[in-house]
């Protein structure tokens, strides 16, 4: 092959630069730094320091992970609208300068409640999560909307979705141990400043990495005006409901969302039970908390090399099938150590292993939005990522359950500094039993309905090109 022609291989392949690679990827940190630190301390935090009953904070964030699950879809809806507002900077730009900096800065009402009143603590809870949550949904969807358009190769995606696992890393371990190093660990009740001087910090940290995202998430004109043009040649105004009946018989979509859900459960579930695990079932210092960490994610950065090879060998859905089957298999396996060795040895093997959904889970998103819309012939990303964002937060439901119900049955008390036989096994069982039950659901929704391989991915890229979609 001559010099030229591999250039030209290369410009078709990555189309952008490295930096605007980066600069993408950097919704992955805000994503999982937010999720991260709102994840791991909001329920120890009204627990264990405002003291709320737990009926009510079971019941605050059940009702919010319903709200979020329903508004999501919504608001990927209401992105599709093409207002006239966006057609200057892109439907997807538009909504993500709106939402990005309002929605850091609601981080903070989440950790200063009023105190002295049950009910009104409830309240602030809920209203803040849902207020939190809507924002963030407007923001996240539209910049994960961006990424099927906006990097077609198979290269690239995966080339992003890599530095997109790099950041996800970053923005966990920030996450986990910017609270840490400011959280003061006193009785119950005596830690509530250091919660609010954390909420702050989150804040400000939110806010310039979102600006580290502008170039990234910026749409081109030519994109824009094709989006526009598809939008007025397609069906106008497509009810809802249509759009919601035609998704849940995508089976390829459907069991994507299943294998996404336990990605999702495990990361909600495992964060907010470390501090617990730590605390009452290793019983060892707090930094122990984040060394549990390192081999984690070390191993599973270490791993993305290897996953992005078998996916370019072998397909995305052979990736993500060993990702959900063996991580499934180590959270089992990390039930049975007591010793912290063995701990720090399970901990690597599920990083190791949950690299491959990390890794993959854009990518194969992509594909499958690449079929939809073929079949659709319009692009409507924004939608099938807010029915996206419906499964994950489906998580937050089920984290809040599994807390809400195990915790009271297992004789669990937050006044107490240490915790019973039965709670420490409670502790143990939500946290890695409960995800490995959605992991092998996941596994089986890949396996058995889930078609898009090699050669079907590529047929529908051709026919992509060839459409001018």
């Amino acid at each position: 092959m001559s010099k030229k022609n591999s250039n030209q291989n290369a410009s078709e392949t990555f189309k952008y630069s490295n930096k605007i690679h980066w600069s993408y990827s950097f919704g992955s940190f805000f994503d999982d730094f937010a999720t991260t630190a709102l994840g791991m301390w909001v329920f120890k935090f009204y627990e264990t320091e405002i003291l709320l009953n737990i009926v009510y904070i079971m019941l605050a964030v059940v009702v919010y992970g319903i709200w979020n699950a329903f508004n999501d879809p919504i608001a990927g809806y209401i992105s599709e609208i093409p207002f006239k507002f966006t057609k200057r900077r892109g439907k997807r730009f538009t909504w993500f300068l709106i939402s990005a900096i309002p929605c850091a800065l609601v981080f903070i009402f989440i950790f200063t409640p009023p105190i002295g009143n049950e009910i009104i603590e409830f309240a602030w809870l809920l209203f803040s999560l849902c207020l939190f949550d809507t924002l963030f949904s407007f923001m996240i969807i539209n910049w994960q909307a961006i990424y099927p358009n906006k990097f077609r190769s198979h290269e690239e995606r995966t080339k992003v979705g890599a530095i997109e696992t790099i950041l996800s890393n970053v923005g966990l371990v920030i996450g986990m141990i910017l609270p840490w190093l400011i959280i003061t660990s006193g009785p119950p009740g005596t830690n509530i400043n250091s919660y609010i001087i954390m909420s702050a910090l989150v804040t400000i940290v939110l806010i310039i990495s979102a600006f580290f995202m502008i170039p990234g998430t910026r749409e081109e004109k030519e994109e824009i005006e094709k989006s526009f043009q598809i939008d007025k040649s397609a069906e106008k105004n497509k009810p809802y409901i249509e759009i919601f009946k035609f998704a849940i018989k995508e089976k390829n979509f459907m069991a994507y969302l299943v294998a996404y859900l336990a990605q999702t459960t495990v990361m909600a579930i495992m964060l907010a039970s470390i501090p617990y695990w730590v605390q009452y079932v290793l019983i060892v210092d707090p930094l122990v908390e984040y060394l549990l960490f390192v081999p984690f994610l070390l191993a599973g950065l270490c791993s993305i090399p290897f996953w992005i090879k078998i996916s370019r060998k072998h397909g995305n859905r052979i990736g993500y099938m060993c990702g959900t089957s063996f991580t499934a298999i180590f959270l089992m396996v990390t039930l049975f150590p007591f010793d912290i060795i063995g701990t720090f040895v399970c901990m690597g093997l599920i990083g190791l292993s949950m690299g491959a959904t990390w890794s993959l889970m854009y990518p194969t998103f992509s594909d499958i939005i690449d079929e939809i819309v073929i079949k659709t012939g319009t692009r409507e990303e924004g939608i099938y990522f807010g029915f996206r964002r419906f499964f994950s937060r489906l998580s937050i439901v089920i984290q809040a359950l599994t807390f809400g119900i195990i915790h009271p049955l297992t004789g669990f008390n937050p006044v107490s500094s240490t915790q019973s036989f039965p709670a420490q096994w409670g502790i143990k069982v939500g946290m890695l039993v409960i995800p490995a039950i959605f992991y092998i659901l996941g596994f089986l929704c890949m396996w058995k309905i889930y078609d898009l391989k090699p050669k079907k991915v590529q047929e529908i890229k051709i026919q992509l090109k060839e459409l001018k979609l």
